[in-house]
């Protein structure tokens, strides 16, 4: 009898996909898709501020692709499998800001069942972490249950939570601070403020207020981590 297998599963969105479609050219398209196309394995020396994330082998980190909605997935029996998918996660969304136009990204993390044979996905941690990031996350972050960091075993994930890495927001959610790293470390300037130009390019134009929020969410957290930084270095 088929049964699922228990994984930790990050659900990614790009949004705006619409626009992207519509207002970009073909071959700017493609090369998105082949970022997303590319795997990556998070290594003992990615991370700064003194975080360490074990490799884990590769085999072991599921992709799945459905249009404009990425899935990362690892077996919770793996060793580690929850901090490095934090790991792929936060390397994921600072990929997408690399672009010359930035790519946001929203998504949430779940626990539970799936049922996977690289054609097909599908399961209560899918149906989960997809209703969380719809309905929940609202803004360009990637949320996790309190519960998936609280109750989890590895000192590591205390670890993040104690350095700036996840920090929890007002509505409950630990969220990846990828902004935090956006604007530490020094090989990632023209992003950052390739980033903060597009989103006050993007507040002068747009006057629909669920997307408005978006944007300011982003510009509030930009200019928060921007002063951190200049405090730090003054």
């Amino acid at each position: 009898m088929t049964e699922y297998t228990q994984y930790y599963l990050a659900y990614l969105d790009l949004l705006g996909f619409k626009e992207i479609v519509k207002n970009r050219t073909c071959s700017e398209i493609v090369d998105i898709f082949e970022e997303i196309n590319t795997q990556y394995v998070i290594g003992k020396s990615d991370l700064d501020n003194g975080i360490s994330i074990p490799v884990i082998p590769s085999e072991h980190i599921m992709y799945y692709i459905m249009s404009d909605s990425i899935c990362i997935y690892i077996r919770d029996d793996i060793e580690f499998a929850l901090p490095v998918l934090l790991g792929l996660c936060l390397g994921f969304q600072l990929r997408m800001l690399s672009f010359s136009t930035p790519v946001l990204v929203r998504g949430s993390i779940a626990h539970g069942g799936l049922y996977s044979d690289r054609r097909v996905l599908f399961g209560p941690a899918l149906v989960e972490a997809y209703q969380r990031e719809d309905k929940l996350a609202r803004y360009p972050r990637i949320i996790i249950p309190k519960h998936l960091i609280d109750d989890h075993e590895e000192k590591i994930i205390h670890t993040f939570a104690a350095s700036g890495f996840l920090y929890m927001e007002q509505d409950g959610f630990y969220v990846i601070n990828y902004l935090a790293f956006l604007c530490g470390q020094k090989f990632r300037e023209h992003d950052r403020d390739n980033l903060m130009q597009y989103v006050k390019d993007t507040l002068k134009r747009v006057i629909d207020p669920s997307i408005r929020e978006k944007y300011l969410y982003l510009e509030g957290n930009l200019n928060y981590h921007m002063n951190y930084q200049e405090g730090r270095n003054t």
